[in-house]
């Protein structure tokens, strides 16, 4: 083999081996130990500092401030939660490529009586950073799909994020589409190891 196809070769299995560690590379049933959970988060988890404060209610400002450890209710019922942090390096194939960035889960539960567009929730990473796209790894976005009442749906997002960086701000809207109102922008905010 020649230097070129086996620098080609040792990237495809790096590449391969860092999308199995991000998305574990099987699906999960849900039934604890079974065959198919989760593995162990990487060394590279992070964690979001605690915030054992009131979590703060939707009043009627533009926004809604919650710690970066708690959950963001509208007044319809509809919540979301950021958990699950960890940092990592995209790849060649992301967009972008080769940076350093930070990995979240997004859960959103739907406790309104309308069905919510995911597609549609809008999300503005730390200092107006570059959201991170790789299939590969698991960050294509929202899903672009309707969530019925009283359902949940968790995906997962990654922002560009610098490695000694500390601090968390990010922003996620939902868009109203069924003309009975408007949602405020959740702000979550603090700060990660």
């Amino acid at each position: 083999m020649t230097g070129t196809r086996i620098r080609n070769l040792v990237l495809a299995v790096t590449t391969l081996s860092a999308a199995c560690a991000l998305s574990a590379c099987d699906t999960h049933d849900g039934t604890p130990g079974a065959k198919g959970a989760p593995a162990t988060p990487p060394a590279g988890t992070v964690r979001a500092s605690k915030d054992t404060g009131p979590t703060q209610d939707d009043s009627d400002s533009s926004t809604l401030t919650v710690a970066l450890d708690k959950t963001a209710t509208w007044k319809n019922g509809v919540t979301a939660r950021l958990s699950g942090f960890s940092r990592g390096t995209t790849s060649e194939f992301a967009s972008p490529s080769h940076k350093a960035y930070l990995a979240f889960s997004v859960t959103v539960k739907n406790g309104s009586t309308s069905p919510l567009d995911l597609s549609l929730f809008n999300l503005s990473c730390p200092g107006g950073a570059d959201e991170v796209f790789d299939e590969d790894a698991g960050f294509g976005g929202a899903p672009d799909a309707h969530l019925l009442a009283g359902k949940s749906q968790t995906w997962k997002e990654a922002c560009v994020f610098a490695k000694t960086a500390k601090s968390v701000q990010i922003e996620l809207t939902p868009v109203d589409t069924s003309d009975d109102g408007w949602y405020r922008t959740a702000i979550f905010t603090g700060t990660v190891r």
